[in-house]
C-alpha cells in the first residue's frame, strides 16, 4: 500500500508515541497483575515445598542441558525469522545482526509497561540503517506473526489436554485462529495502517507483504513454539519421569499466549507461571518447580544472548541495505508531488 505523506515518514518515536502517564499507569497495573499472579505461584510452592525439593535434588543434568539447547534455538528462532520479515519489506541484513538486534532489544520486556521491547529493537534497527517506519512495522508484523502461529500450535496440541471429551475452555482458544488469519490480510493490514495514521496524525508510507506472504513467515514462526513447548517440558521431565509430554507442549506455549496479552506485565512474569500451574497436568510442587526452573532458563538464555549481541547490536550503520518498497501489494502511484519515502533524514 502506497500513502501519501506530507513530510517524512518518520515513525512512531518513542517518546511520543505513549504518553508519560499511559506509561506510568501500565507499568502499575503490570506489577499489580504479576506479583499476583506470581504471589499464587510461589504459595503453591511453598505448600508443596517437600516434594518439589525432592524432585529438585534428583533433577537429571541431562534434560536440563537439552532444555537450555531447546530454548537458546527457540529465542533465536525469532530474530530469525524477523530478519525474513525485514526481507518482506525490502530491507536486507546478515542474519547474525539482526539476531543480535532481537536479544538487546527484547531486554525491554523485562520492564513494565509492554511498549519498551518494541522500542528496543525497533530503536536497534533503525539505528543500525533500516528507515524508521520499516523498522517499527516489521517489529509489529513480527510478533502478529509469531503469536499467530502459537496459536496454531495449541490448536494442534489442544485435544491432548482435553480430558474425557467435550467441551473445554481453552477450545475458546480456537476463536482467535481464523481472526488472526484475516487480520493478516494485506487489505485488512492496510486499513489498520490507515487507523494508525488517523490517531497519530501522521501519514506513513509502507507496503505490508501479501496475504500468502504473511502466512508464510506464520509458518516460519511454527518451530519457535515447538522448542520452547518442548524446552518446557525438558525441564519437567528432569524432574520427573511422568511429565505428559503433549499437555506440557501444550501449556507451555498456552502460558506464553497468556503472558504476551498481559501486555503490561514484564515479560508476563507470574502470569506464565500461573497457567502453566492450572495447565500443565503436572502435581503442583512439580509444575511450580517446573514453571520457576524453565523461567530461569529463558531469562539465562535472554541475557548470555544479549551480553554476546551487545557490540554486534550497537554498531551504528553498515551491513544493511535497504532498497526501494518491494512491489508486495498492489500500489497505486498516486503520491503526492514532493512525497517522501519512509527514510530517517536524520540518522542517530
Amino acid at each position: 500500500m502506497t500513502t501519501e505523506p506530507s513530510r517524512t515518514d518518520d515513525g512512531p518515536e518513542p517518546a511520543t508515541t505513549v504518553g508519560a502517564r499511559g506509561v506510568r499507569a501500565s507499568s502499575l497495573v503490570g506489577l499489580l497483575l504479576g506479583g499476583t499472579a506470581l504471589a499464587l505461584v510461589v504459595r503453591t510452592l511453598s505448600r508443596e515445598w517437600d516434594q518439589a525439593e525432592a524432585h529438585l535434588r534428583e533433577a537429571r543434568p541431562g534434560w536440563l542441558l537439552a532444555a537450555v539447547v531447546l530454548a537458546a534455538l527457540g529465542m533465536t528462532s525469532i530474530g530469525v525469522v524477523w530478519g525474513r520479515v525485514l526481507a518482506q519489506l525490502g530491507v536486507a541484513v546478515g542474519v547474525a545482526r539482526v539476531v543480535a538486534w532481537y536479544f538487546v532489544g527484547e531486554l525491554g520486556k523485562y520492564l513494565p509497561g509492554g511498549v519498551w521491547p518494541v522500542v528496543g529493537r525497533g530503536e536497534l534497527a533503525r539505528r543500525g540503517g533500516v528507515p524508521r517506519t520499516r523498522a517499527y512495522t516489521s517489529v509489529a508484523l513480527s510478533l502478529g506473526m509469531l503469536y499467530l502461529a502459537s496459536l496454531f500450535v495449541v490448536a494442534a496440541f489442544l485435544p491432548f489436554a482435553v480430558s474425557g471429551g467435550g467441551f473445554s475452555p481453552w477450545m475458546l482458544c480456537l476463536l482467535a485462529l481464523p481472526a488472526g488469519v484475516v487480520a493478516l490480510h494485506h487489505r485488512v493490514l492496510e486499513w489498520i495502517v490507515g487507523v494508525v495514521q488517523r490517531l497519530t496524525g501522521r501519514v506513513v508510507r509502507v507496503d505490508v507483504p501479501r496475504w500468502r506472504q504473511s502466512l508464510s513467515l506464520v509458518a516460519m514462526y511454527l518451530p519457535t513454539w515447538v522448542f520452547i513447548g518442548v524446552a518446557t517440558w525438558a525441564v519437567a521431565r528432569a524432574l520427573t519421569p511422568d511429565a505428559p509430554f503433549a499437555r506440557v507442549v501444550f501449556s507451555a506455549v498456552l502460558s506464553w499466549v497468556a503472558g504476551f496479552l498481559a501486555v503490561p506485565v514484564p515479560a508476563g512474569a507470574g502470569i506464565r507461571e500461573a497457567v502453566l500451574l492450572a495447565t500443565s497436568g503436572l502435581d503442583g510442587g512439580v509444575a511450580a518447580a517446573t514453571a520457576i526452573v524453565a523461567r530461569v532458563i529463558f531469562i539465562g538464555v535472554d541475557a548470555v544472548g544479549a551480553l554476546v549481541s551487545a557490540p554486534t547490536a550497537t554498531r551504528r550503520r553498515g551491513g544493511v541495505q535497504a532498497g526501494p518498497l518491494p512491489d508486495t501489494v498492489d500500489r497505486h502511484d498516486d503520491r503526492a508531488p514532493g512525497a517522501l519515502d519512509d527514510e530517517d533524514p536524520h540518522p542517530a
